[in-house]
Order: structure tokens, then sequence, then C-alpha cells
């Protein structure tokens, strides 16, 4: 399409037009604007501005056959038109909100239901034994302690692999149901190819439970965000209202 196009076009030559349908221009500006530009290919340009093309033809056709002056069209432009104003309004008048770490520590206190668990979490340790009698001989000892923190190796555990946060076994083998195991309690000795493994649940955070800020603040910053700016323009609406006139007919309402 791109190929019928010979004349030289006008613009300057920092912003040059690139292609132009009937009165409508493309400007390299727009293209930039739009996305990616100085990076693409030859090609990739090309069905940047063949696409603009499309559809530049079919509304050009639209406003010649005057699809713009329905009165149903025209409604629907001011209304697209009034959000437009009034987004880029807002974002104008809170673009300076900003929320501290005491207004953050409220919200997270004040809204706990935003920040609780939906499933159990868990930290787990599988560990694997040297060889079948070290497993008894480590296992038999630790089924009479409570273990909250990971084995080190050593000449009874060949390997001590560590699982923080997961609400689900992550591994293949050993088999276990993580809701059926005790925290701080060791698993029996299970086959997994050429050796014999447990698990071990470290912690539990029950599913309901809130999460601990820490591990939540950049969640719990952008919510009390969100909340100032939707208590602020709450607020801002009804102050710009006590300063203009403002008329209700009830009678018409109730027709």
């Amino acid at each position: 399409m791109l190929g019928l196009v010979s004349c030289k076009l006008p613009g300057t030559s920092s912003d040059p037009t690139l292609a132009r349908v009937e009165d409508s221009e493309l400007k390299l500006s727009e293209m930039r604007a739009e996305g990616p530009w100085d990076s693409l290919s030859l090609e990739e340009r090309t069905n940047r501005v063949e696409h603009w093309i499309s559809r530049e033809s079919v509304y050009e056709r639209a406003l010649s056959d005057k699809v713009d002056e329905r009165p149903e069209v025209k409604r629907l432009i001011e209304d697209a038109k009034k959000k437009i104003i009034l987004g880029a309004y807002f974002a104008l008048v809170t673009d300076s909100l900003m929320v501290s770490e005491a207004e953050i520590a409220a919200y997270y206190e004040a809204h706990p239901e935003n920040f609780a668990l939906e499933s159990n979490v868990y930290n787990l340790a599988v560990v694997t034994y040297m060889s079948g009698n070290t497993a008894w001989q480590y296992y038999g000892p630790a089924t009479r302690k409570k273990i909250t923190e990971a084995p080190t190796t050593n000449w009874l555990l060949r390997e001590v692999e560590k699982f923080d946060s997961v609400t689900v076994a992550p591994f293949e083998c050993p088999q276990v149901k993580l809701d059926t195991l005790s925290v701080g309690k060791i698993s029996p000795p299970k086959t997994c190819g050429k050796y014999l493994k447990s698990v071990i649940v470290l912690s539990k955070q029950d599913s309901g439970s809130v999460r601990p800020l820490n591990d939540v603040a950049e969640m719990a910053q952008i919510l009390a965000a969100n909340g100032k700016r939707k208590d602020f323009i709450a607020s801002f609406k009804e102050n710009i209202k006590k300063h203009q006139a403002i008329f209700v007919y009830p009678e018409e309402i109730a027709k």
C-alpha cells in the first residue's frame, strides 16, 4: 500500500509526516508516543503505518457519512470526553499525594482481611539419608524432638533441602500430605530412588491468618495509597459542590 505514494509529504524534519488519508496526517511523534518505533525494523514500521491507514480510512468515511452527528454517537462522545477529562483532573489533583509509613501501618491494622492467607503456608525441610541404617538412626531420636530449623548435613544425612513459603509439596518424592504433618515433626523415611527421605514441617501459617506487614509492605503501600486517594477525591468532590450553583428538581425526578 505504501509503495503507491511517492510524492514528498509535508512536515518538519524533526517531526515528518509518515502518511496521510484525506486531511488526516500521521506524524512521527504520534508513532513514538504510541509505542516503540526507533528500534523497529522497516517491515514492523510499515505494518504499523498500514494499520493506521486502514483505521483512518474507515474513520474518514464514517465522518463523511456524518456518523458523528447522530444523537446517540454524540452522547457517547460526550460521555467519553467527560470520563477522560475527569480522569486527567483527578490524576492532577492527587499527583502529590503520598502515604507515610504510619499511614501504611494504620491501613494494615484496619484492613487485616486484605492480607489474610488463602491457604496454609509451610516452611519445609527434606532430608536425604546416607543409608537405610542411618535413616533409622536419625529418625528415631528426631521423632522425640520439635524441629524448627533445617538440620545440617552430617554422617547420617547426605543432603538437606529447604523449601520456604509453599502451599503444596514442591517435590514428587517423598509423597506427603502437608496438612497431615505436625509442625516440628519428621515424617517416616520413604524410598525415593536409591535413597530414603523424610519431610519436616519447620513452621506453618494457617489459612486465614494475617501475613506480617514486612511480607506485604508493597501491597499495603499500594492499597493505602488507593484508599487515601479515594477519600481525597470524595472530599474534593464535596468541597467543589459547596462553591457551585446546583439545583435539583424532585418533582421532575418523581415523574
